[in-house]
């Protein structure tokens, strides 16, 4: 890739097309769940562009997958991977419509602004600057939007079936680090329901009785003072990590000694570990503790997360990785910076479920500051959404020429 065709595409992205796109993409109310237009719109987008696109329909949700795909050529291709679905907003705990989509002082306000149609739109215009500009890439393009990346990220696991993960080598995620973080680790995702079994009795006799809401109570302490132990991995950037979520009692309270109380962990789990190993790390630790107290009896059960999938699994890219130093060479000719590399400390992204021992890698990089995600008066600067579409206009194009 030359200097002056890089140079020539970058300065075709303008800030006044990226506010355009933007202001239309947030007053398309698309909450996670509810119906909406905005597949239609990121189809008529992508269609306009050229690309071949198709629907995919998601079990249980109104909107579908959008698929978009551009070119061919031998070079392993690039994927824009970009939810349009948000979290709700209520509007009277806002200084302005949430699906408003008003610009001030150069800032665009608005439900998903950040999370994550900012960077939605400076994917758009980055593909649009290249087409455009009527370079030639050796290599597909492919423009990933998901209606399920506030849920359960169900989308991208249908494209298994399709084998396009074979035609990628590089995931662009579409998630805020402000232009200047490149987050290229996931952990692990899994829920678990653990279950005390004690022995009902009347309230009166309660030494007749092994009280499930004791017994779990010493779970509970023992998860806080990290006697739950998980194997390591291998992750760079990541160590294992559980919560305690819920409690509850069954049969729901009442007259009675407890005889059973349940318990749900959330499990954050580094690469290199599998289901299988968490799994037998929680038996071991229950295990103990039934050693420990010689009354109760622990049970426990795997949550699914949705979409057919047992876990979110855990993904990693190579530092190395071309797909990550040609983001760093684009954000260094963009903005003059130097961009940092880390994990994605958001929890997860449809990108990952793709990858397959680190390949194709997903990187997670966009516009605007990810503490204003989810937030009221949510909102991202439109000249950051500009830099970001050249980031990722000057990326792809060393990537693909």
């Amino acid at each position: 890739m030359s200097q002056t065709v890089a140079t020539s595409v970058i300065d075709a992205v303008s800030e006044e097309r990226c506010r355009e796109l933007l202001v239309e993409f947030v007053r398309i109310r698309s909450v996670v769940g509810e119906k909406t237009t905005a597949h239609s719109w990121v189809t008529e987008q992508l269609r306009g562009l050229g690309m071949a696109v198709e629907q995919y329909a998601i079990d249980d949700l109104p909107g579908p997958l959008v698929l978009g795909e551009l070119g061919g050529g031998n070079r392993p291709g690039v994927m824009f991977d970009a939810h349009y679905d948000t979290v709700f907003a209520a509007p009277d705990d806002w200084s302005r419509d949430p699906w408003g989509g008003q610009c001030e002082n150069g800032l665009l306000y608005g439900r998903g602004a950040v999370d994550s149609k900012g960077s939605d739109i400076a994917m758009l215009a980055a593909v649009e600057a290249i087409v455009r500009s009527g370079v030639e890439v050796d290599g597909p393009i492919f423009f990933m939007s998901d209606s399920d990346g506030e849920r359960a990220f169900r989308g991208p696991a249908l494209l298994s079936d399709l084998h396009v993960a074979d035609r990628v080598g590089t995931i662009f995620s579409a998630e805020a680090t402000s232009n200047r973080r490149i987050e290229i680790a996931y952990p692990g995702i899994s829920t678990w329901k653990i279950t005390a079994i004690g022995r009902t009795a009347h309230p009166t006799e309660p030494e007749r009785g092994i009280n499930a809401i004791t017994k779990m109570g010493k779970l509970v302490d023992a998860v806080a003072a990290g006697r739950l132990r998980f194997r390591e991995g291998s992750s760079r950037y990541f160590e294992p990590r559980v919560t305690t979520n819920a409690i509850r009692t069954l049969p729901g309270g009442g007259w009675t000694i407890p005889a059973r109380c349940d318990a749900v962990l959330s499990v954050l789990s580094p690469a290199g570990v599998t289901l299988t190993d968490v799994r037998d790390d929680i038996d071991a630790f229950l295990r103990m503790l039934e050693a420990e107290d010689g009354e109760v009896a622990f049970d426990r059960k795997l949550i699914p997360m949705g979409g057919g999938r047992l876990w979110l699994r855990p993904g990693e890219a190579d530092p190395d990785h071309e797909g990550v130093v040609a983001l760093q060479n684009a954000v260094r000719a963009v903005t003059g910076e130097k961009a940092t590399i880390g994990p994605f400390m958001g929890g997860w992204v449809d990108g990952a479920e793709l990858m397959r021992d680190g390949k194709p890698a997903c990187i997670v990089f966009g516009p605007g500051e990810f503490e204003l995600a989810h937030t009221v008066d949510e909102h991202i600067s439109v000249a950051d959404v500009a830099a970001a579409a050249r980031i990722y206009a000057n990326a792809t194009l060393e990537l693909l020429s």
